[in-house]
């Protein structure tokens, strides 16, 4: 199933739900009509949490496909590493000095999957802070591409939130590459579909 349909697809079963429960609201003799209202809020609640857990945990698998095939053991020609490609500095930034390539070559084990999802995770909320003044750009289109949140998550994971301000500041002038040629305006345009807000 693609991004698009699994959208739609979740948002249809969000609104049957919602409708069911409408139904039930306005037809169930015997059930106070606060109470009716506080199982239908929480119903809602639970099932938009369980739509976001889904769309994030479907945005770090296709992540983690475009940046290693979603194999947690690689490293790349210039040693990043790890499924979602991290560089050394970055882990380490992000408090996990113990963490190095030479020790990760030597024993994968100390970076397990599960620890890279946690880095990946606390690098996703570093990012969205440092880009928390250009959120404005969510919702605007440079070079045919809506700007999402998903988006600008997936290309300051791949050069850095400075590429990302300075792209959206020039309006897609400045328009970094990693060593590999892929742009920042690339990983906007290929992850811009996930609903992360």
């Amino acid at each position: 199933m693609g991004k698009n349909a699994f959208s739609a697809y979740m948002r249809i079963v969000f609104l049957t739900y919602i409708f069911i429960s409408i139904s039930r609201l306005v037809s169930a003799p015997g059930i106070d009509f606060h109470l009716k209202v506080r199982i239908l809020t929480a119903g809602s609640n639970h099932i938009e949490m369980r739509y976001h857990q889904a769309e994030f945990s479907r945005f770090i698998k296709d992540l983690g496909h475009r940046e290693s095939g979603n194999n947690w053991l690689s490293v790349n020609c210039i040693g990043c590493f790890g499924e979602w490609q991290f560089a050394e500095s970055t882990v380490h930034y992000l408090g996990f000095k113990n963490i190095s390539l030479k020790k990760f070559k030597t024993n994968p084990d100390i970076f397990p999957r599960d620890m890279q999802q946690k880095v990946l995770e606390s690098l996703i909320k570093v990012n969205l802070a440092l880009l928390k003044d250009y959120e404005h750009f969510i919702g605007d289109t440079i070079d045919g591409v809506e700007i999402t949140r998903s988006g600008l998550i997936a290309a300051s994971h791949l050069g850095g939130a400075q590429s990302v301000k300075l792209f959206l500041a020039s309006r897609g002038r400045i328009n970094k590459s990693d060593v590999l040629g892929t742009s920042v305006f690339d990983y906007i345009r290929r992850f811009h579909d996930y609903d992360l807000d």
